[in-house]
């Protein structure tokens, strides 16, 4: 079992995008992960990563790791739940949110991990262990991408033996439906389909957008408007017919709580540094069970694995875990897929050994 913390470190990363990737919103050409470091004193550590895009992004997350690293050095390392409040005292002058949050949530996951590897449990089995398998579903479809390149690309992904795609909208309704068609005709009806807004439209505009791909069958549409504007969320999920998902930039558990209460969508997808951690996504995840809302991940596949197969929030084989080829991955293991599903392993913590070599070949200056 784990004693007390001895350190907390925090080493800046990045990770070149060739190509870039381009959402409707931004260009994105690097991804500079912060990777978090929590060490008992006997020796057993639990590590996580936040993440930002471009060294500006991932500076000052490497700074407030270190000063709230600091305050829990000394501390038991299982007390998770105590940290968590504590360290939102200590952030509560300047601001839960941003920087300061990723921070917080990346010594969170770090400390999860810790605590059940030193248990000699896997992360899911740690949290309740609810499945043993989720579905998986590949996210691409960079704008950049013609049609047939994003045909190609689906196409290797069912390949890879994943029987669901996410991909991005903003080409134009026209455009976006070529695209989702020429998707459809290449991967037949048993292809899940998910479209990503990228909080691009008004509710009107997006409405409008839905009911025109209607006979294109998509999973779900997501984050169509302005991620803080949740009755218009909730305008648009009235409105259309297939399910709609949001979360992915909402900061804090009480801004998930408040997307529940609107009727905001009908699939929550929390982004782990955004809510506060493990600790934040459990709240969330058992608030949305009682609202009949389903959860889903976004990014951080390492620890949203484990905690989908923990949560009583999700339904069977439907695709919730996204699998990004672009998202840096720091581990020697990979997650398998096979018919549409992964699972996790049987190995202690989140079950994945930290690639040395290719964590000093990426180090920053950040």
């Amino acid at each position: 079992m784990p004693g007390r913390i001895a350190c907390v470190t925090a080493t800046p990363l990045r990770f070149p995008l060739e190509p870039p990737f381009r959402a409707a919103v931004r260009l994105i050409d690097s991804v500079d992960p912060v990777l978090v470091r929590v060490r008992d004193e006997q020796g057993c550590e639990g590590t996580a990563c936040a993440f930002g895009f471009g060294a500006a992004d991932a500076r000052p997350i490497v700074g407030l790791v270190q000063s709230l690293g600091a305050t829990r050095v000394g501390q038991p390392a299982l007390a998770i739940e105590r940290h968590w409040q504590e360290m939102h005292a200590l952030l509560a002058l300047a601001g839960v949110g941003g920087a300061s949050l990723a921070a917080l949530s990346a010594i969170d996951m770090a400390l999860w991990d810790l605590a059940s590897r030193s248990s000699g449990v896997p992360l899911w089995r740690f949290l309740g262990g609810a499945r043993e398998q989720v579905g998986v579903y590949a996210s691409g479809g960079s704008l950049t991408l013609s049609t047939d390149a994003l045909v190609q690309e689906t196409l290797d992904f069912v390949a890879q033996g994943h029987s669901a795609v996410k991909v991005k909208a903003g080409a134009g309704e026209k455009i976006d439906k070529q695209r989702l068609c020429a998707l459809r005709e290449a991967g037949g009806e048993g292809l899940h389909i998910a479209a990503d807004g990228n909080q691009q439209w008004s509710a009107k505009t997006a409405i409008a957008w839905a009911r025109a791909m209607e006979d294109v069958q998509l999973a779900w549409l997501e984050e169509p408007v302005p991620a803080a504007d949740l009755s218009a969320h909730a305008q648009v999920r009235q409105a259309i017919t297939m399910d709609l998902a949001t979360g992915e930039t909402l900061f804090g558990v009480g801004e998930a709580h408040r997307a529940l209460r609107a009727g905001a969508c009908d699939i929550l997808m929390p982004n782990l540094q955004r809510v506060a951690g493990i600790t934040g996504w459990r709240k969330i995840a058992a608030a949305a069970e009682l609202a009949g809302v389903r959860m889903a991940g976004h990014v951080h596949p390492e620890f949203q694995l484990h905690l989908l197969c923990a949560s009583g929030a999700v339904q069977g084989r439907e695709p919730v875990l996204e699998l990004w080829s672009g998202w840096p991955w720091l581990w020697q293991e990979g997650i398998e897929v096979k018919d549409g599903t992964a699972r996790p392993s049987e190995r202690p913590g989140h079950g994945f050994t930290l690639d040395e070599e290719r964590v000093q070949a990426h180090r920053s200056q950040a």
